[in-house]
């Protein structure tokens, strides 16, 4: 696998993606990363998201992350499984090729729930997904890329 070519053609798709957004006039930039272990960012700035006023709009970040290291899987769902039972909602969780780590909060909401109580309650939702989300989300993909060792996530539990 030839990471400099990999990192080439993401790039190159997170630049066309900035242009196309450009061209329907949505402001957008990729951040270049700080450190050669980051990867590029493409921020986009998102109106029409949320309340209407002053509260209306917010940012989304896109990116895209090398898949986990599979030489770390084993301690990868180790820690997941210590963590997961650890958190007071939600999971961490990989997907079926071991590619994506992600964090899942699944919330039942009401059908019959509209407007200013409906946004509550996403509001909620998408705070409490944050929250515990940035819990251990940090040492999981440290674990994932072979930075950390499982004993960290045990010791820190």
């Amino acid at each position: 696998m030839d990471l400099g070519k990999i990192k080439e053609e993401r790039h190159e798709l997170l630049t066309r993606m900035r242009d196309s957004f450009q061209e329907e006039l949505i402001a957008c930039e990729i951040r270049e990363p700080e450190n050669e272990n980051e990867p590029e960012i493409l921020t986009v700035v998102l109106d029409g998201i949320g309340e209407t006023g002053d509260m209306e709009g917010g940012i989304g970040e896109f990116s895209l992350l090398d898949d986990p290291d599979r030489e770390y899987l084993p301690q990868l769902f180790e820690a997941m499984s210590y963590i997961n039972f650890k958190l007071p909602c939600g999971s961490y969780s990989v997907d079926r090729d071991a590619s994506l780590l992600c964090y899942r909060l699944t919330s039942p909401i009401p059908m019959g729930l509209s407007g200013e109580g409906l946004f509550e309650q996403m509001n909620a939702t998408m705070a409490n997904a944050l929250t515990v989300a940035d819990l251990y989300a940090d040492m999981l993909i440290k674990i994932a890329g072979g930075e950390k060792e499982l004993q960290d996530v045990i010791g820190s539990l």
